[in-house]
C-alpha cells in the first residue's frame, strides 16, 4: 500500500505528494460520481472513464513503493490489488465502453473504488505529515472496507462477465473467464489481508 514511511526526508515528501495527489483525484471522482447519479442517468457516469483510468494506473507506482521498499507493503498484495484495477480499466472499462458505460455496476464500482481510495489516500497523507489521524478517518479506513469491497469486487466482476459476452476473439474471452476464476481466491486473499490489518489495527486503540 501507500503508506508506511522511510525516514529519510525526501522520500517521506515524496510519499506525502503521491498521496494528497492520489486523495484529491479520487475525491474528485466521488463527488462528481454522486453529482452526476443525482442529476442525470448512470450512463452520464462514464464520463469520469478518463480520469479513473489515470488514477488507476497512477498506482503502479504502488507496486514499486513496496518492491523498492520505501513502504512496508507486502509485494505480492499490493501487485494483485493494482494489477486487477489496472486491468478492469484498461481491458474493460475502456476497450468496451458499450457494456460498462450503461451498466448499473461501473457507478457502483467508482463508488466504492472512490470512496475507499479518498479515504486510504488521505489517512496516510496526513500521517505522512505527522498530524494526528482522526478517530473517524482511522475508524473508516479500517471498517468501511467491510461493505465497499464486495460492493468493489462483484461490480468489476460483472462488469468483466459482461466483456466476455461481447469479445470478438476467442483468446480475449479466454483471458476474462480466466480472471474471472481468480477474483475468488483473490478476493478471500485481500478481505482476510484487510480483516487482519483492522484487527491489529483496532487492538492499539
Amino acid at each position: 500500500m501507500a503508506g508506511s514511511q522511510s525516514r529519510a526526508q525526501p522520500t517521506r515528501l515524496y510519499l506525502l505528494a503521491y498521496n494528497t495527489t492520489c486523495a484529491i483525484i479520487w475525491a474528485r471522482i466521488l463527488f462528481i460520481t454522486i453529482t452526476t447519479l443525482i442529476s442525470s442517468d448512470v450512463s452520464s457516469v462514464y464520463a469520469l472513464e478518463p480520469w479513473t483510468r489515470f488514477a488507476q494506473t497512477l498506482a503502479v507506482a504502488e507496486i514499486l513503493h513496496a518492491a523498492t521498499g520505501i513502504v512496508r507493503s507486502p509485494v505480492f498484495t499490493t501487485f494483485t490489488q493494482v494489477f486487477a484495477r489496472s486491468v478492469q480499466v484498461w481491458a474493460i472499462n475502456y476497450a468496451f465502453p458499450d457494456v460498462t458505460k450503461p451498466s448499473v455496476a461501473y457507478p457502483a464500482m467508482l463508488l466504492a473504488w472512490a470512496t475507499a481510495d479518498t479515504i486510504r489516500y488521505s489517512y496516510f497523507a496526513i500521517m505522512l505529515a505527522d498530524w494526528p489521524i482522526p478517530r473517524a478517518l482511522k475508524w473508516a479506513r479500517y471498517s468501511l472496507f467491510i461493505i465497499l469491497y464486495p460492493v468493489g469486487i462483484s461490480s468489476e466482476w460483472w462488469l468483466m462477465y459482461n466483456a466476455t459476452n461481447v469479445a470478438e476473439h476467442w483468446a480475449v474471452t479466454s483471458i476474462f473467464y480466466f480472471f474471472l476464476g481468480l477474483y475468488v481466491p483473490g478476493s478471500v486473499m485481500m478481505y482476510s489481508y484487510m480483516l487482519k490489518q483492522r484487527r491489529k489495527v483496532m487492538a492499539l486503540q
